[in-house]
């Protein structure tokens, strides 16, 4: 896959990650913080997160195909970078503190949940977009088969 392929697909995943991380911000904020109301630039911070997320994404492309270890690995690698942070970007040191830990706690699933998110919807397109090419080429492949009989 080309560096240009790579972000195409990180842009993509781009815009899912800011759409969950709207949906995860609303219900940490109910259970934590549910009378806290917010200007409009709030709306800014899903976005500004979502940066923040993607550059991780970015630094880890790969050139060469991966073994099933390397891909492994490598998702967990990313989820560890993003996650760290993600939450010391956004909760900064108070994230250590005692009185914080149900937050942070609640924040770090949040993240996980996202990141498979994610990559479930990725996936999803994928395998769409490949049962698509396969039926595409199915057809090909039976118009070129009529020509030659």
């Amino acid at each position: 896959m080309s560096f240009k392929e790579h972000i195409k697909i990180v842009m993509s995943q781009f815009f899912v990650i800011v759409t969950l991380i709207n949906l995860a911000t609303f219900m940490i904020g109910e259970i934590f913080r549910p009378d806290q109301r917010f200007g409009y630039e709030a709306f800014l911070f899903p976005i500004i997160y979502a940066v923040i997320a993607v550059i991780p994404m970015l630094c880890m492309y790969s050139k060469k195909e991966l073994t099933i270890k390397q891909y492994i690995l490598k998702k967990l690698l990313l989820l560890i970078s993003i996650e760290i942070l993600l939450i010391f970007f956004v909760l900064g040191a108070k994230s250590l503190e005692p009185g914080n830990i149900a937050l942070t706690v609640s924040f770090a699933l949040s993240i996980l949940v996202i990141f498979v998110f994610v990559h479930v919807i990725a996936w999803v397109l994928d395998w769409k977009d490949a049962k698509k090419l396969n039926s595409d080429l199915k057809l090909f492949q039976k118009r070129v088969s009529e020509k030659l009989e």
